[in-house]
């Protein structure tokens, strides 16, 4: 009876996640007002953070294993986030030199940053660790960073707005230069055309 009972915690806590992460982007993209955009991009943020460290606390401990299956359920699972990850594999292996991302994909790769935003905010509360999410999530993290069209597009012009997300990009970019392990498309890498004094603070 308690099994059936945690589960049904686990259940609902991992649905509010996903909700979270997914309305995230649209409501970013309806509002009109910078801040008002901050403001809900980061509440649903801590929203996730906070519902997987609850999930972990009711556990008492998560296996590694299957909190990463739930982590890359929740990236496949969501249509934003998973449709913009096949658009950006497919630009992959063109020439790159045209340009397929359009003012349509905006409200995708906010629902693609709040999703690593709160990978962050789980890494600076030693509530993961970034190793379980290497192997698994580096590339889909940096295919989307190191774009230089989504770059022009959303991560450049907003930069100010998805800080959190590149103080991940710092801690991951260190962390496989460390254990020399490959960086994708680091000569367009996103912390290298950063405002000095954004950078200065991550």
């Amino acid at each position: 009876m308690k099994k059936n009972r945690y589960n049904y915690i686990n259940l609902i806590v991992i649905l509010l996640v996903v909700i979270a992460a997914s309305t995230s982007g649209l409501l970013v993209f309806l509002s009109k007002d910078n801040f008002t955009a901050q403001a809900i991009t980061t509440m649903t943020a801590v929203i996730g953070a906070f519902a997987i460290w609850f999930q972990m606390q009711k556990g008492k401990k998560l296996n590694e294993g299957e909190f990463i299956v739930k982590l890359n359920q929740q990236f496949l699972e969501n249509n934003n986030i998973y449709s913009l990850f096949l658009k950006l594999e497919k630009f992959e292996r063109t020439d790159k030199s045209a340009n397929p991302f359009t003012e349509d994909d905006i409200t995708k790769v906010a629902s693609y940053m709040t999703f690593f935003e709160v990978m962050y905010l789980l890494i600076s509360r030693n509530i993961i660790k970034l190793h379980m999410i290497d192997d698994l999530f580096a590339y889909q993290f940096f295919i989307l960073l190191n774009n230089p069209y989504i770059q022009e597009l959303e991560l450049l012009p907003c930069q100010d707005y998805y800080m959190d997300v590149y103080r991940l990009a710092s801690l991951w970019r260190k962390h496989r230069l460390k254990n020399h392990q490959q960086l994708l498309n680091d000569d367009l890498c996103i912390l290298k055309k950063l405002k000095p004094e954004l950078l200065a603070e991550i």
